[in-house]
């Protein structure tokens, strides 16, 4: 009887361990997702395009600047010649300024075009690349994938959400 319990425990130890042996482990990848964007072809038109528009811009902003440049040139001509009076000296001053600020207006605005069409372009190629992605860790059997360029993951498996236990453990 004795024995025939211990061999059923050996058995039944050895099942175990060649179950816990079977599964595989979890399986973890990476990638430099910003070295995979500079090769891709999609990238380089997108960069070629934003040139394009941000150059347009630039010569709108140096035509902006000459004229002002032009135009404090010929007040300070003017002035040092003695034929302005002091009210149209301040009046012209203050024109300066406003254009000047219409300048300034214009140099952030220019800037915050040139990142809005940034992520325009870049928008549809990110999301094919996460697609491709999530498509790989799939098949692959990846639970997680990071992003070695940037320090943050691009895919993780779906899996529990343990923020309740956290906040739990926190006493929230």
């Amino acid at each position: 009887m004795f024995r025939k319990t211990s061999i059923c425990t050996l058995i039944a130890i050895v099942f175990l361990f060649q179950q816990a042996f079977s599964q595989t482990a979890p399986k973890y990848g990476h990638m430099n997702l910003g070295n995979l964007l500079e090769v891709m072809p999609e990238t380089k038109k997108a960069n070629d395009d934003l040139k394009i528009f941000a150059d347009k811009l630039a010569a709108q902003d140096d035509s902006l600047t000459k004229a002002f440049e032009v135009a404090y040139r010929a007040l300070e001509s003017e002035y040092n010649s003695g034929v302005l009076t002091p009210v149209q000296l301040q009046t012209r001053q203050a024109d300066l300024q406003k254009q000047q600020e219409f300048i300034q207006k214009f140099e952030q605005d220019a800037q915050q075009k040139v990142a809005a069409k940034r992520e325009e372009m870049l928008k549809p190629i990110l999301t094919r690349i996460e697609d491709a992605i999530k498509a790989v860790a799939k098949e692959a059997g990846y639970l997680m994938i990071f992003d070695t360029s940037a320090g943050s993951m691009l895919y993780a498996a779906e899996s529990d959400d343990v923020s309740s236990l956290v906040k739990k453990k926190l006493g929230m």
